[in-house]
């Protein structure tokens, strides 16, 4: 029987393999594996008709071997809360980017 993980430990999950993603410690197609098996623990067959694309389209895409459409990988990650997107290669402008929204995000919250 597969153990049932709660909402907040899904999100931390979610948040430490994004880490590892922008960090370059994790592939793009490592991370979907981990993450329709982990968090949402979905098998491969029934997260890739969740999607909408056969088995094999989905596999090669974990293994980074397709050389995958936009639009494909926007489908694939969007179950999962995520989208693609063009981010800074240099640490300290991702950060300060980060930094940037994360303040953003809170003085909306007080509006």
């Amino acid at each position: 029987m597969k153990k049932t993980i709660s909402p907040f430990q899904r999100e931390a999950m979610l948040l430490e393999l994004l880490q590892q993603l922008i960090g370059d410690k994790l592939p793009q197609g490592e991370l979907l594996m981990q993450l329709h098996k982990k968090v949402l623990g979905f098998s491969q067959e029934r997260y890739a008709a969740l999607v909408g694309i056969n088995r094999r389209t989905l596999s090669d895409i974990e293994q980074d071997k397709e050389n995958t459409t936009l639009s494909t990988l926007n489908r694939v990650f969007k179950p999962l809360g995520l989208k693609l997107g063009v981010l800074p290669r240099q640490p300290h402008m991702l950060k300060t980017l980060l930094i940037q929204l994360a303040d953003h995000g809170e003085s909306n919250d007080h509006t």
